[in-house]
């Protein structure tokens, strides 16, 4: 073989090579990319069922307060729903929803996602709030109104998205 020869052989064999390593890492960048789009996927839907129970959390009637909370045992886990058990509820409507007759409207304003490591989505949700209660209807005041964040650990169980934990972020 001459020396052209070899050279020329010798550098196809390199762009091969090149070719080849270019496909491997083409590859696992594709890979990485379908990661990325199962992670938005997921954060997507985590932030939906999050805003509903958000939005769920904050609207309720003193009328229909034990309606109005089963969102807590339908969207929650089994650690969540003993942290929010039917006895807190209940004893929360007799201290204060039922004889202050308070009336909620929430609205969700705007919220954005990341998922986790564990496969858990972390969603923080920014709400408003409208307030009455008993006194402020026979006065014919204006509703009380408060801004508020709400954090969110959502994990998906059985293919529903879940809430694991809920904290109440306070604005001054």
């Amino acid at each position: 073989m001459s020396g052209r020869l070899r050279v020329a052989v010798g550098g196809l064999a390199l762009l091969l090579i090149a070719a080849i390593a270019g496909c491997v890492l083409l590859w696992g960048d594709r890979s990485d990319l379908d990661e990325l789009k199962d992670h938005q996927a997921d954060e997507a839907a985590a932030t939906k069922a999050a805003e509903e129970v958000v939005y769920s959390w904050l609207t309720y009637d003193y009328r229909t307060y034990a309606e109005d909370m089963a969102w807590v045992t339908e969207d929650g886990t089994a650690s969540f729903e003993e942290e929010y058990a039917p006895e807190t509820l209940v004893a929360l409507r007799k201290k204060m929803v039922g004889p202050r007759q308070l009336i909620s409207k929430g609205r969700v304003v705007e919220s954005a996602a990341t998922w986790e490591k564990d496969g858990k989505v972390k969603v923080l949700v920014f709400t408003d709030q409208t307030l009455t209660d008993k006194d402020i209807r026979q006065q014919r005041k204006p509703a009380l109104h408060a801004r508020s964040g709400v954090e969110l650990t959502m994990v998906e169980q059985g293919g529903e998205w879940l809430v694991d934990e809920l904290v109440q972020l306070q604005f001054e």
